[in-house]
């Protein structure tokens, strides 16, 4: 039996991935580069505010601070407007939460942010603890994070990581966690391979702690 289930935010629990663009779009076009589509910017996200921007914008790094400032304040405002919990997740956090099962959050986006929007969406009694990209840690796939929250929690082994990315999977891997793979968020289910499990539907979360 799992003691403990990491889940990853965008893509996973939360579909940010319309505020996101938009927030960047506002910034990109504020600063007179290119706009980025939705399915664009799918693959733009995972690995931090700062690979998202650098992918942006190309090879006008010299805009890099200005557009990183500019999307930052976008997404404070923009990051509950069209931002939603993908279906059935409420439900599955609230009986995996019934059964005492010890559940986190692990995500590339800010550590404020993080707090921010997972609070908003789920409340702040669902998670024992929710973790975004602090500073001091390097960002997925780097396994700092991942260390920092089983540390501050006390376990060590039994975990399960669910995420939507190679870059989630890979992290999982390299903590020693079970990795889950889910097909409805940002990523092809073929580029998700190197996963333990892939799940078609968060209900399938249930059968590793026989729910």
């Amino acid at each position: 039996m799992y003691k403990l289930v990491i889940f990853d935010l965008d893509g996973t629990l939360l579909n940010t991935i319309e505020d996101i663009c938009d927030s960047l779009n506002i910034a990109l076009k504020l600063n007179n580069l290119k706009e980025v589509s939705i399915e664009e910017c799918k693959y733009m996200v995972g690995r931090g505010v700062n690979y998202l921007i650098e992918q942006a914008i190309g090879n006008n790094t010299e805009l890099f601070d200005l557009v990183y400032e500019s999307y930052m304040k976008n997404y404070e405002i923009l990051q509950k407007n069209k931002t939603r919990p993908y279906d059935g997740i409420k439900e599955i956090l609230d009986l995996l939460k019934s059964k005492n099962i010890k559940m986190a959050v692990l995500s590339n986006k800010p550590h404020v942010d993080t707090l921010r929007v997972v609070n908003y969406y789920f409340g702040d009694n669902v998670f024992d603890i929710i973790m975004g990209k602090k500073p001091e840690n390097r960002p997925k796939p780097y396994v700092d994070g991942a260390i920092e929250l089983i540390n501050t929690l006390g376990i060590h082994t039994d975990i399960l990581y669910v995420g939507d990315t190679a870059v989630d999977m890979q992290t999982a891997n390299d903590s020693g966690f079970t990795s889950v793979a889910v097909t409805w968020g940002f990523r092809k289910k073929s580029e998700l391979s190197m996963a333990n499990y892939i799940i078609e539907t968060p209900s399938e979360i249930l059968k590793f702690f026989g729910v």
